[in-house]
């Protein structure tokens, strides 16, 4: 068995290997030689590189920067690999230059980082069997050592104990082969157990130490834990913290309450599509109202079966038989049915439905349940009640743009310091005890800025990517961006690029691979975003000889904690190498886009921000506040297909010479309007449907506007001109433009243009004569 971490490289690199005996044996009584003698490994590591390779000898006259530079830009150094050379860079730069007074904590990252390159210089290099061993904290040559050499380090007790206890701690984590966990010097050893008032209804269980009570709350918001599983007949105290009212709650208490007075048969439909909060709702009412709901059966469509035997239609038929046409009038059975709209659909065009169940039938077609184009109304009669999920939005338009009181409110029963809080009280028995990227981030959410970001994020996946979040998926979410995938990082003795990853904007925008919501969150990244502004703050950073003075000059990196302490050690940004001086672009641009309130306006995204006003004014019937988007659409048909000159637009491009068009008078149509209201709109439609008649205003064709084709739009009335891709991305709005060719006056009249000399010619039918002429435009 070997005695140390780099006794692997003893065989073929032994003077490597003897460097890593000496820095394991000095490792706790001499913090500051470990990253000497680091710095000195890594030169020697990168002469046995240069070995490798004839064409590389001269790189040992280059300093070390330059080198790991060279060999990264070489592409032999892996990203990886480079970061982790710049972490050994820059602690044997701190190693040498400044006075370190038993920094066991940097010392830790360096060893990390040695063993790192190690590894990966062994089966590069020296043998392609070779399979490395576990990573170990470096072993104490023996606890009597250890205590006398700390006795000479300090005359302080306290300093004594606590320098004592991580060489004691060190030493069984080598015996502990399953422990990843470094003691850190600064956190007491003993579970820090709050006293304050209301801590014990949230803790009932103690956890041993290096457990969190934070990443055990976290861990209930995953779609794989036992408190995802939506279940109508239970109700969590979790998930009651958790809940939120939205405006069909009290949809759904009012139906409830109407209908529980009246005598004859009551059926409330509750639809929607999966995942959007039936289960969850029904749930809540049912644990807060339960004299008022146990009245009623409850059937799940998506969970309840009489009979493996039968489908979910014969099983609709059985439990809806009182409210069939024959038994409805002399039923009193009162019954709420949560089901997705397609089940409904499926079943209203079974023979069930033709043969028994006309009046229902009647009722849901009258309700417009299955109509996209229009927003569903709440409808109820004597019998049946109806409500939709499906345009109750999980946000609010208003004049000045979207927010959304749900995102806004679940995101601060996170943080919130209060009493009820599950999550803080855990942050609380956590935070003077261990720490971790988890805690790190849950601070960040603490910060209004950053829960306004993340909401605003959200409402852009819903309206540029039609994103249909669910509740499940959003805890989902929220658990991604707190916790880092992999959670085998070690946080304590993680260097300036680890914890950049594990920070929060990180995962928002990093985290693709985690779920679909995440993957059109990493769309919306603003490092996409290319300014003036932004591109002066990478110019700044780019050339600045401390890094931290960038990114304090932009953002408070007093909330940003350990994180902050780490880049002060990076040092001079053309020291680094390409793989951390992206991520530091990153980092900075991403940091600003929810903190640094100078230069947020720079993000704004003007086109949806107009989009947002556009749908607002749609959605309230205000035709003066669609006057510059119906222009717009007038503007593309044209452009699309190519217009020689006003008013008139090509219809058969086939020819390279001559191209034929057509006379196309055309003017908008807004009959299809309904008034909303104005103020807050929180039941709304999420595309713009614009419509355009003949010259009469007659025959209006219509076409639904979404953000994509919003975009196309904009960028048709620019210059762009559209592809074979774009094309069919756009076939409704090709289809749109067909039909509006009809309203062209191609029976009487075409113009013929010559591409080559640039003449145009007109045929006309003169219905005087019944003839035609041709002649010159």
């Amino acid at each position: 068995m070997q005695n140390n971490n780099f006794g692997f490289l003893e065989g073929k690199f032994p003077k490597l290997a003897e460097i890593g005996r000496q820095i394991e044996d000095v490792f706790y009584n001499d913090p500051q030689t470990v990253l000497i003698k680091g710095r000195i490994f890594s030169e020697e590591l990168l002469k046995e590189i240069a070995k490798q390779h004839e064409e590389l000898e001269n790189i040992s006259y280059l300093k070390l920067v330059e080198r790991i530079q060279f060999l990264e830009k070489e592409e032999i150094l892996t990203k990886d690999i480079a970061r982790s050379f710049d972490t050994i860079r820059y602690l044997g730069n701190k190693g040498t230059h400044e006075f370190i007074d038993n920094d066991l904590e940097n010392a830790f990252k360096m060893h990390k980082r040695l063993f790192e390159v190690s590894v990966w210089f062994m089966e590069l290099y020296g043998d392609y069997s070779f399979v490395a061993q576990k990573y170990k904290y470096p072993q104490p040559k023996s606890e009597l050592g250890i205590f006398s050499e700390l006795e000479e380090k300090t005359s302080s007790l306290e300093k004594k104990l606590e320098l004592i206890l991580t060489a004691s701690k060190a030493a069984a984590a080598t015996v502990e082969t399953e422990s990843e966990v470094p003691v850190n010097p600064e956190i007491s050893s003993q579970p820090n157990l709050v006293s304050e008032k209301g801590i014990s209804k949230h803790s009932e269980f103690i956890l041993k130490e290096g457990e969190s009570y934070l990443l055990k709350e976290l861990s209930k918001l995953k779609e794989s834990s036992q408190e995802a599983i939506e279940n109508s007949n239970q109700f969590s105290g979790f998930k009651e913290y958790l809940h939120v009212k939205r405006s069909i709650q009290d949809d759904l208490e009012q139906a409830l309450n109407r209908s529980v007075s009246r005598n004859q048969a009551q059926l409330i439909f509750l639809c929607g599509s999966v995942g959007d909060g039936k289960s969850h709702l029904l749930a809540y009412l049912k644990n807060k109202y339960p004299d008022l709901v146990n009245q009623f059966m409850i059937h799940n469509d998506a969970t309840e079966s009489f009979d493996p035997q039968k489908s979910s239609l014969d099983t609709l038929a059985e439990i809806l038989k009182p409210f069939s046409d024959e038994k409805i009038k002399g039923a009193q059975d009162k019954l709420i049915l949560a089901i997705n709209l397609g089940v409904l659909n499926n079943f209203m065009e079974s023979t069930y439905a033709v043969e028994n169940f006309k009046i229902l039938s009647e009722f849901i077609k009258a309700a417009n349940v299955f109509e996209t184009s229009t927003i569903t109304e709440n409808k109820d009669n004597d019998n049946f009640h109806l409500i939709s999920f499906s345009d109750y939005q999980p946000f609010e338009l208003t004049a000045s743009g979207s927010v959304s009181e749900y995102y806004s409110t679940l995101l601060e029963r996170l943080v919130n310091n209060t009493e009820e809080n599950p999550f803080y009280h855990a942050y609380l028995r956590d935070k003077d005890r261990i720490k971790g990227f988890f805690i790190t981030n849950y601070e960040l959410l603490m910060l209004p800025e950053i829960r306004k970001g993340i909401v605003d994020l959200l409402i852009q996946a819903i309206i540029k990517h039609k994103m249909i979040i669910s509740t499940r998926s959003l805890l989902n979410f929220i658990h991604d961006i707190m916790v880092p995938a992999n959670q085998e990082v070690d946080y304590i003795n993680s260097d300036a690029v680890q914890k950049t990853e594990g920070l929060l904007p990180y995962l928002l925008f990093e985290g693709k691979d985690r779920s679909h919501l995440l993957s059109v969150i990493s769309a919306l990244d603003p490092i996409h975003k290319r300014t003036d502004v932004v591109d002066q703050i990478l110019i700044e950073l780019n050339n600045s000889l401390d890094i931290k003075d960038t990114f304090q000059k932009y953002i408070d990196l007093s909330s940003l904690g350990d994180w902050a302490k780490e880049i002060k050690g990076v040092g001079a940004f053309h020291d680094l190498t390409d793989a951390s001086r992206h991520l530091y672009n990153k980092a900075l641009i991403r940091l600003a886009y929810f903190l640094a309130n100078e230069v947020k306006e720079v993000f704004v995204d003007s086109d949806y921000k107009e989009y947002l006003s556009y749908l607002y004014h749609f959605n309230i019937g205000d035709r003066n506040g669609l006057r510059r988007i119906t222009n717009l659409l007038k503007e593309s048909i044209f452009l699309w297909n190519g217009t020689p000159k006003n008013d008139y637009v090509y219809i058969d491009k086939s020819n390279e010479d001559i191209q034929v068009a057509q006379s196309l008078m055309i003017k908008p149509y807004f009959g299809h309007l309904e008034s909303g209201g104005d103020g807050v709109l929180n039941r709304f439609r999420l595309t713009i449907r614009l419509a355009f008649g003949d010259e009469s205003r007659r025959n209006p064709f219509y076409m639904d506007i979404d953000y994509p084709l919003y975009e196309m739009l904009v960028k048709l009335s620019k210059g762009y001109r559209p592809n074979k891709k774009d094309k069919e991305d756009c076939i409704q709005f090709v289809e749109f433009i067909d039909k509006i060719m009809q309203h062209g006056n191609r029976e009487k009249e075409l113009l013929f243009v010559n591409l080559q000399s640039n003449k145009a010619f007109k045929l006309i039918y003169d219905d005087d004569y019944e003839e035609f002429t041709f002649r010159r435009d």
